[in-house]
């Protein structure tokens, strides 16, 4: 009888030790037109070659690689982040040598990437470390923006896997359609693209006893705009307030400062959404904070609209070997 109670005390015990004993960096970063040098005939990626527009060879290739995986070590000064996603990828190649870069060789980087028919030929990927997160599955989901007189656009990639605790985790990587012709012009664009990951989204609240739900990416929408709130149907983020675990919640609501800047104003495109499960505190895995990163080396004087904007690999066609026009942004899991 004593050592039946004795293994009902462990049992009991045994899911509370695992759960926030450990804790992981996840990041989000548009890496700002990451090509290869190389011309592909299938796409246009002609600006982006050591004869285009922009004059792109080697030792700026490997420049950019190097800056890259810089921004990825400063995520986290204990160790390289869990789960990088990246817009603005070019193809395999571009992540093969930028996994191989000495910052980024140690912590043993596998990546996953999409094939879109984007017309640039840029894609969004995963890099996930297998020693917190074994990939168990992927799927690029197709946008289909025909039906408003849009062009190919980049795919949204699915990937799911377990971490130690065996929670299982669907992160999606999203770089929806741009606002290059105007918000309202676009607008449409992006919800097309929210109602596609809303879908998926669906498919997975309905299958997953506990959803663990992350979605990260540039929007080209802020966490009010009507793409985010309702068709997406992602509501905001409030302290102490309880979220089900099949609700969507942007987390970047309350950050007084964002990812983007345009004629002087900040932006927050650059988002996490996440499921309830991570902030209503019945789960094992949790959400333990988030941040936009703004280190001083990412930055450079607006000499326009005063303050501060990110330094960019271009300004307008003018080398300067920065990173991106985006700041990255990172959250903190505890599980």
């Amino acid at each position: 009888m004593k050592r039946f109670f004795l293994f009902l005390i462990v049992c009991i015990l045994i899911p509370f030790e695992l759960c926030s004993q450990q804790s992981m960096t996840v990041m989000f970063l548009n890496t700002e037109n990451l090509f290869d040098p190389e011309d592909d005939p299938l796409k246009d990626d002609d600006a982006y070659t050591p004869q285009g527009d922009y004059h792109w060879n080697r030792s700026r290739y490997w420049d950019k690689l190097d800056a890259v995986s810089k921004v990825i070590v400063a995520a986290d000064e204990d160790q390289a982040p869990a789960l990088v996603g990246l817009a603005e990828i070019e193809n395999k190649t571009v992540l093969n040598d930028l996994t191989a870069r000495a910052a980024l060789r140690e912590a043993g980087y596998r990546f996953v990437i999409t094939d879109s028919p984007d017309r640039r030929g840029i894609d969004v990927a995963l890099l996930y470390r297998r020693s917190y997160f074994r990939l168990i599955g992927q799927e690029s989901l197709r946008v289909d923006l025909r039906r408003y007189g849009g062009g190919a656009t980049r795919d949204i990639l699915h990937v799911t896997g377990v971490l130690e605790n065996h929670d299982t985790i669907d992160v999606y990587v999203c770089h929806w359609p741009s606002r290059l012709n105007g918000e309202e012009q676009t607008e449409p664009l992006r919800m097309s693209a929210a109602r596609r990951l809303r879908a998926s989204a669906d498919s997975v609240f309905n299958v997953r006893r506990k959803p663990y739900i992350i979605i990260m990416g540039d929007l080209n929408e802020g966490p009010d705009d009507h793409a985010v709130r309702e068709t997406l149907r992602a509501r905001p983020f409030r302290t102490g307030a309880d979220a089900r675990d099949s609700e969507l919640v942007t987390v970047t609501d309350y950050l007084e400062d964002g990812s983007y800047k345009y004629e002087g104003e900040w932006d927050k495109y650059d988002q996490f959404i996440l499921s309830g499960s991570f902030t209503n505190g019945l789960g094992c895995t949790e959400l333990l904070g988030v941040e936009y990163m703004n280190p001083d080396f990412l930055l450079t004087d607006d000499d326009n609209y005063g303050g501060v904007k990110p330094l960019r690999t271009y300004n307008g066609r003018r080398y300067q070997g920065g990173y991106s026009d985006h700041l990255p942004v990172k959250i903190r899991l505890g599980f």
